[in-house]
């Protein structure tokens, strides 16, 4: 079945009406951070396929657990560097109709709902999310049960389960709406994400800035810092329960 991925950045137009030039250098750096994280993983999966054009992000394969630790690893690069990102994966990969193309001039008309699904499901929360729907988690394989809610992971937090397991970082949106990625809560023993040195920074930041803007802008930068927040209690908790 696979998996479909949309995102787009926060911000990026305010940021062309305020200085053009900052907002070039800003999706300058999105692109070659996106192609630091995902370049050597492309070069040797094949049947993934990876777009970036303008502000947004395409991708589309079949491994699931992989891409969604690789955009763990894509999401905190970004927004350490104060490049928000937000997005969404969904069950299915886009399906292509064949059409007569041209070398400058090429189609991609989908023969599925993969990416109007993941286009929209994108756009349902505020902040830097990576949101992940309901039939994506189904076809899972061997995720608990239990934890499709939170009372579920609370009441069998499984300690017999690695700590770094990937499912564990998978929870419901605080409004019970679709899923996430809490991806704040970095795996131990990760060297593409030895990290931890840096979540304060990242945090201060959220905090500093969610203050200086405008409701409107403001708003994406709070929902990222409880998203934070939401990391940081889940991973205490873990721990704790579990006594690590």
């Amino acid at each position: 079945m696979g998996y479909t991925y949309f995102g787009d950045l926060l911000g990026i137009s305010s940021c062309y009406k305020l200085n053009p030039e900052r907002a070039y250098k800003r999706l300058d750096k999105f692109y070659n951070i996106t192609f630091d994280c995902l370049g050597s993983y492309c070069k040797s999966h094949n049947e993934v396929k990876v777009q970036l054009f303008s502000d947004s992000l395409l991708i589309w394969g079949d491994n699931k657990g992989e891409i969604l630790r690789k955009l763990q690893s894509l999401y905190l690069k970004l927004i350490y560097e104060g490049i928000l990102l937000r997005g969404a994966i969904v069950e299915d990969k886009i399906e292509q109709d064949p059409r007569f193309e041209l070398k400058n001039l090429t189609k991609m008309l989908s023969i599925n709902d993969a990416l109007a699904r993941a286009v929209g499901l994108e756009k349902t929360q505020k902040g830097a999310r990576l949101l992940i729907e309901h039939s994506f988690m189904e076809d899972l394989p061997n995720f608990p049960s239990d934890w499709v809610t939170h009372e579920g992971y609370l009441n069998n937090i499984e300690p017999n389960r690695p700590i770094d397991d990937l499912f564990r970082r998978i929870s419901p949106t605080p409004d019970n709406k679709t899923y996430e990625l809490l991806y704040f809560w970095l795996p131990r023993y990760d060297e593409d994400l030895d990290m931890n040195h840096s979540l304060n920074t990242i945090k201060d930041k959220l905090n500093e800035l969610s203050s200086i803007y405008t409701d409107e802008i403001a708003a994406h930068h709070k929902e990222t810092l409880r998203l934070f927040r939401l990391c940081e209690r889940r991973k205490n908790y873990t721990e704790r329960t579990i006594a690590i």
